[in-house]
């Protein structure tokens, strides 16, 4: 592999460990249930420049492809991992992305590429590529077989501004999942691809779900019960995504998943948000989606100059990292030490770490 074009961060011991309170018993028992299957729906396990800010990242960016994080994930015990690209409009940039990346699996030894879920075996970690949404595709849906061939294997119908399939979440009115759209479904399910709603709008997100013959996902969202943003989903779209057999992904990039009425988002408010899809439509259909990255996520924030889903009338700093839930190496431990801290019991846990992934993508991969 060439050197990159600008210094990256590293993928591991960038942060201190963050405190769990665990006894000999509970690490034993979190390194236990690590032992199974698990996955992240969504990540960018790739590695920031550092220092970042506008210069680094506009040279970074301008290479067109990423760095994985090899250490920071072989330390993760993740079987498998849904990396996604960041949202782009341009289809050769993404088939671009996509061919770095399957050439860095392909010579790594920690790490494979997954293109169905049999590849999911062994010790190294599976990587799946996904996409953020279908953009680059536009009113061609052949694309979206380009995009498969490429190798991605997971895709959001939309993104914020909404496209030709459909509203997204960040327009003030969404007319619901076009005749494109449903069009668009049916091809995903046809060649095995997962449809993700995570940045899709609340009337086209039922829609996909009601016309879905296949699970669908949210790979990285949070209840808006708890945090009134568009960024999370209210509890109409959750319960149609379980409806489908499907998951919830909950993330925990900076700004997103907090807790009305509580200051910080760290582990505790990512958490709350677990158990509350987990109550509202069972341990069955919710998971772990962090939406992170080996690197500072906040900074990429100003650097690139994007900014967090507004909420009106809330008054929310956004942190300089979520503790506990910073990168994709550390997320799946925290949140199983979370879970065995607060009583859950180990068939639920394994479900929200990795099995109720594993049904989803065998499913439809």
């Amino acid at each position: 592999m060439s050197s990159p074009a600008v210094p990256l961060a590293t993928d591991v011991g960038r942060l201190p460990d963050h405190p769990l309170g665990l006894d000999d018993a509970g690490r034993a028992r979190v390194d236990r249930l690590l032992g199974g299957t698990v996955v992240s729906l969504h990540d960018h396990p790739v590695r920031l420049p550092d220092p970042l800010d506008a210069r680094s990242w506009a040279a970074h960016a301008a290479t067109g492809t990423d760095v994985l994080g090899e250490a920071g994930l072989r330390s993760s015990r993740l079987s498998a991992v849904l990396a996604s690209a960041l949202a782009s409009d341009d289809l050769g940039g993404l088939t671009g992305w996509a061919r770095a990346l399957r050439g860095q699996l392909a010579a790594s030894a920690d790490l494979r590429e997954a293109l169905a879920w049999a590849d999911v075996a062994g010790p190294r970690t599976a990587v799946f590529l996904a996409l953020e949404d279908l953009g680059a595709v536009g009113a061609d849906l052949n694309g979206i077989d380009a995009l498969y061939g490429a190798g991605f294997r997971a895709a959001g119908l939309t993104y914020n501004a909404g496209n030709p399939l459909g509203g997204g979440l960040g327009q003030a009115v969404d007319e619901g999942l076009t005749a494109l759209g449903r069009d668009a479904v049916r091809v995903m399910e046809r060649i095995g691809m997962v449809v993700d709603l995570a940045h899709v709008g609340d009337r086209t997100s039922l829609d996909a779900a009601g016309a879905a013959g296949a699970p669908v996902m949210v790979s990285h969202a949070g209840a808006r019960a708890l945090w009134p943003s568009p960024r999370m989903k209210p509890d109409d779209v959750l319960r149609a995504v379980a409806a489908t057999g499907g998951v919830i992904g909950v993330e925990a990039a900076p700004g997103s998943t907090r807790v009305d009425g509580r200051a910080a988002h760290d582990l505790d408010a990512v958490m709350a948000h677990v158990e509350y899809v987990a109550e509202l439509v069972g341990a069955a259909h919710v998971a772990l989606g962090p939406d992170t990255f080996f690197g500072d996520h906040a900074g990429l924030y100003a650097a690139a100059g994007w900014r967090p889903t507004p909420v009106p009338g809330r008054d929310a700093p956004l942190p300089p990292y979520v503790a506990g839930m910073e990168n994709p190496a550390e997320a799946p431990y925290n949140a199983a030490a979370w879970l065995v801290n607060h009583g859950w019991a180990d068939a639920d846990i394994a479900r929200v770490l990795g099995g109720n992934a594993a049904r989803l993508l065998g499913a439809v991969l």
